[in-house]
């Protein structure tokens, strides 16, 4: 992605729309409540796929950033499945509609795998929505450490994009996007000291997650 591209351009449609609705509403006059809605719906498509820069609060081979924006919503131990097999630290993050939603490197090194689950699109307060809802694993790797992000998909949610194909990746680089509310589930190595606790509002690639010695 550009540094440049301050609004992402899968988001053109979504403004234009809402837009050409907006300026229709005003050349027929329509009431009033209705012209506000449709200016809202507007600013909020502008809102929503804005590209900010983010500048990580730590940087180093040794340290995990947040892969997305949004609200801690749990922390676990338990195996990851797809690519390591390995008991893993689960942080769970869950995205509101007015958290951005680009998805960006944890660590310094290299996206080495991606694996894009197709599945269904339950409400993601369901138990079985981290199993069986649509979503994209993607593995990194450096020299010390190996993290999987999982980008799932919720009930409003119909698309998850991926920009960036395997090689080098730089903390905090944009690599992905869920659109319109979802879940980012991250899986870190046992043995990271955690900086971050359930209930924490956190930013992709800027906020600390953990350090691993």
């Amino acid at each position: 992605m550009k540094k440049t591209e301050i609004i992402l351009k899968e988001g053109y449609p979504f403004i234009f729309v809402t837009g050409a609705i907006f300026l229709i509403s005003l050349l027929f006059r329509f009431d009033t409540i209705w012209q506000i809605g449709y200016f809202v719906l507007f600013g909020f498509m502008v809102y929503f796929f804005l590209n900010p820069e983010r500048i990580p609060d730590e940087v180093g081979e040794d340290v995990i950033v947040s892969p997305a924006d949004g609200e801690i919503i749990e922390i676990i131990e338990t195996k990851e499945k797809f690519f390591t097999n390995r008991e893993m630290i689960k942080v769970s993050i869950r995205l509101g509609l007015l958290d951005n939603h680009i998805q960006r490197s944890p660590i310094e090194g290299y996206l080495k795998e991606t694996n894009y689950l197709h599945g269904e699109f339950l409400a993601l307060s369901s138990e079985k929505a981290s199993e069986l809802n649509e979503q994209n694993r993607t593995l990194f790797e450096n020299e010390k450490i190996t993290v999987v992000t999982n980008q799932i998909a919720g009930f409003i949610t119909r698309r998850i994009l991926n920009w960036k194909s395997e090689g080098k990746t730089l903390l905090s680089e944009r690599y992905g996007m869920i659109m319109f509310g979802s879940q980012v589930d991250l899986y870190i190595p046992k043995e990271t000291i955690l900086k971050v606790i359930v209930g924490e509002k956190i930013k992709a690639g800027e906020t600390l997650i953990g350090l691993v010695k």
